[in-house]
């Protein structure tokens, strides 16, 4: 709840609500205020311009469910400090002229690639090549920036919330499959720390590897990640972290294994590395040493599966989302491989 008081010197109360308990205060001013350095929110706060509940505070309280933010600041100058966020989460135009080139120029989610919404999470099924985050040079913009412009159509995200939606995972630019959205503060809190939290949420992979690959296995192995080359590696040093992984593999057919791959652990590149450094690498994956015959086809991993273990907000335990394979996909696996259960 926002309420404006007096006339010349205008006191801002914010009423703090569910969706932002346990959260900082400093950390809640950031956002709000995000047109203003850090050490300018600290100063007010120092000044007392902003207060909790009427008195005096620092920073480093967590929020309460009915707090009253104070502030002790002109309307104007409030204004002058926030910046709307825009669809792609950084500076928002005030110009017409920008506002429209961004709804020209942003592409939106497609309605077949939302798995599943309510007032908590949109789960959205990635295609490959799209980055998750911005920063890389694609002709499409990334998936936060799409999810962020789905929500502000919606009205589910305006540009007065305190709170920039966010994802809790994220995949490969060339790995397709789920993505989970957190659309409030609890949310991404709840879904982090369950990811975070090694078998809180499962998360299963279908990939074709090269090479004939029978059985179950749980792979383990210490792991480094160039951040330069963007290439991971297999090491044998035991300071270095530690990757598991499961896979079960489901049909063999022309060389080939459609896998399901199960990781226990959540580093980046993990089951591409991990199943090239036992010579299986993924079909299409020239990084890790798969074929370049399949490069236009890409590699061929997608996450189709999570599952949630544990009681998570207001998720039962074995809540379930799928997501649909890429038709390049089945395509490979229905002619290669047959009537596969999956």
């Amino acid at each position: 709840m926002h309420t404006w008081y007096g006339i010349t010197k205008a006191v801002y109360e914010i009423k703090i609500t569910t969706a932002d308990i346990n959260r900082r205060l400093d950390k809640y001013l950031f956002m709000y205020f995000s047109n203003a350095p850090h050490s300018l929110v600290y100063k007010l706060l120092r000044k007392k311009r902003i207060k909790l509940n009427g008195n005096r505070a620092a920073g480093g309280e967590l929020l309460a469910d009915g707090d009253i933010i104070g502030m002790y600041l002109a309307k104007e100058t409030i204004d002058n400090l926030r910046n709307k966020i825009t669809i792609c989460a950084s500076a928002d135009s005030t110009s017409h002229k920008a506002q429209n080139n961004e709804k020209k120029s942003t592409p939106k989610l497609k309605p077949s690639d939302i798995v599943y919404e309510d007032k908590n999470l949109l789960i959205i099924n990635k295609p490959a090549g799209m980055p998750s985050h911005g920063g890389m040079k694609q002709k499409d913009a990334h998936l936060l920036a799409r999810v962020i412009h789905y929500l502000r159509e919606t009205g589910e995200y305006p540009h007065n919330a305190t709170f920039t939606p966010a994802l809790c995972n994220r995949l490969d630019v060339n790995t397709s499959g789920l993505v989970i959205c957190g659309k409030n503060y609890q949310a991404v809190r709840a879904i982090n720390t369950a990811f975070a939290n090694e078998g809180s949420i499962k998360k299963f992979y279908l990939a074709v590897v090269e090479g004939k690959l029978y059985g179950a296995k749980t792979l383990e192995a210490h792991y480094q990640k160039d951040t330069v080359s963007n290439i991971a590696r297999i090491t044998n040093h035991s300071s270095d972290p530690q990757i598991i992984t499961e896979y079960k593999s489901l049909a063999v057919s022309r060389g080939h294994t459609l896998v399901q791959i199960n990781p226990i652990t959540g580093r980046s590149h993990q089951i591409r590395v991990h199943l090239s450094s036992i010579g299986h690498p993924l079909l299409g994956d020239v990084k890790y040493g798969g074929k370049t015959d399949y490069k236009k086809q890409g590699q061929l991993l997608h996450c189709h599966k999570l599952r949630i273990t544990t009681q998570i907000l207001e998720y039962p335990i074995n809540t379930e989302w799928k997501a649909e394979l890429p038709q390049g996909f089945v395509k490979i696996i229905n002619e290669w491989f047959g009537n596969i259960n999956i």
